[in-house]
């Protein structure tokens, strides 16, 4: 029979492959990398459940306020009598509470991060491959089996998941800033305008660190290499965004002469002044998820028919104001805002605070044109992620040797 301490010794080799594939796959839109992350939650909640001294090594303030999210969320809506069944609020809800439990969760991966960004970094390597042959054989938007605009949002978290800095990375997969912008190739090939920023965002931290004070002057070695990279992507970059750029004013013109939606720009406006109507009416609780589509279509007019026809408003903050209301949306915030301070507070590594803020910012940057928070593919990349840095920042000591001591008596 095996033994506890046996098995706990297997698990800290097991665990870190098994976080590396779960991000790997994540890349690729297996659904193998949910079933990763979701495992490490389950582990959090049963060792918090038997172990309550463990929850001492959660990041208390982010764990709570997302606790406080989730539950507000999941307890309008039971209040509210919504139905369970076909419920994306309770859904999505019941993932970010599960998400509290992943640096827990996580006590038995020696270095997280390591795991973590070899996993990506791989995962991008195999995107390279994979994003070419899935636009060839479509002739379109590349998704790779979901949604275009989900998996470009999940690229840009894996590109900034390959950035953090690995204790021992692989000789071939070594440290490095450059990693996030080959998540550029899949999201270009997606078509997917807001997850364009990402690039910007890592050039705008990388000049800051390149020129900022007490960094010297980038050598030509990095300048040179920047430029060929530049300008192999220039090209089908132009193509790309200058075909959706395009097609957006085409919309907008149409819309201002006939007045009614057409596309995907036009129908964001509409739906976003509607939204602010209904948030103006209820402004505390909201409407609930499963009737603010409905709400927003009351007040849209003519155009009522084709917001309904959406799921979600394609806005992250009037999605959470409409649905749970600005206390819901006062909670969404205020967790983002402790993930940062405990990242800043917990270590002084200016690439895991550089990744940090591009996660936030370009969260809330492509989260204000699309539903980001309403998708499990979404919401397990971006919070296991966040979940992984933290469990990385709080190991003082390691949690995994005080549970084989433990086991050991």
């Amino acid at each position: 029979m095996i033994s506890v301490r046996r098995m706990l010794l297997v698990r800290r080799r097991i665990d870190p492959l098994i976080l590396g594939a779960g991000i790997l796959s994540l890349a690729l839109m297996l659904g193998a990398g949910k079933v990763a992350f979701l495992f490490f939650a389950a582990c959090g909640l049963y060792l918090v459940a038997i172990r309550h001294r463990v929850s001492r090594q959660a990041p208390k303030a982010f764990s709570a306020l997302l606790l406080a999210w989730a539950l507000w969320q999941i307890g309008l809506s039971l209040v509210r009598g919504e139905p369970v069944s076909g419920n994306r609020v309770l859904s999505y809800a019941a993932i970010e509470f599960a998400m509290v439990f992943l640096p827990v969760g996580l006590c038995l991966v020696p270095r997280p991060l390591d795991a973590l960004a070899t996993g990506a970094r791989l995962g991008l390597v195999l995107l390279l491959v994979a994003a070419p042959i899935d636009y060839l054989l479509s002739d379109g938007r590349v998704g790779l089996g979901a949604n275009e605009a989900l998996f470009a949002f999940v690229a840009g978290v894996v590109g900034v998941a390959a950035r953090l800095p690995a204790r021992r990375p692989w000789r071939w997969l070594p440290n490095g800033t450059g990693w996030t912008y080959l998540s550029a190739v899949p999201i270009l090939l997606s078509g997917t305008r807001a997850a364009f920023v990402i690039v910007g965002l890592a050039a705008l931290v990388d000049l800051v660190r390149l020129f900022g004070r007490g960094f010297g002057r980038p050598s030509k070695r990095v300048v040179a290499l920047a430029l060929v990279g530049l300008a192999l992507l220039s090209y089908p970059a132009g193509l790309i965004v200058s075909d959706r750029f395009e097609s957006g004013v085409t919309e907008m013109r149409s819309f201002e002469e006939t007045g009614k939606v057409t596309g995907s720009v036009d129908v964001r406006i509409v739906m976003w002044r509607s939204a602010l109507a209904v948030i103006g009416e209820h402004p505390l609780l909201g409407v609930g998820g499963t009737s603010k589509m409905a709400a927003a279509g009351e007040k849209a007019g003519a155009n009522g028919y084709m917001v309904t026809y959406y799921q979600h408003l394609h806005n992250l903050f009037l999605d959470e104001a409409i649905s749970s209301g600005l206390i819901g949306l006062a909670l969404l915030l205020s967790v983002f805002a402790a993930f940062l301070a405990t990242v800043f507070r917990g270590t002084r590594d200016r690439s895991s605070r550089e990744a940090a803020l591009l996660l936030v910012g370009f969260l809330f940057t492509f989260g204000s044109f699309h539903g980001v928070l309403l998708n499990e593919w979404t919401l397990i990349a971006l919070f296991g992620t966040m979940g992984t840095m933290l469990a990385a920042i709080g190991r003082k000591p390691t949690l995994s040797r005080r549970i084989e001591k433990r086991t050991m008596r």
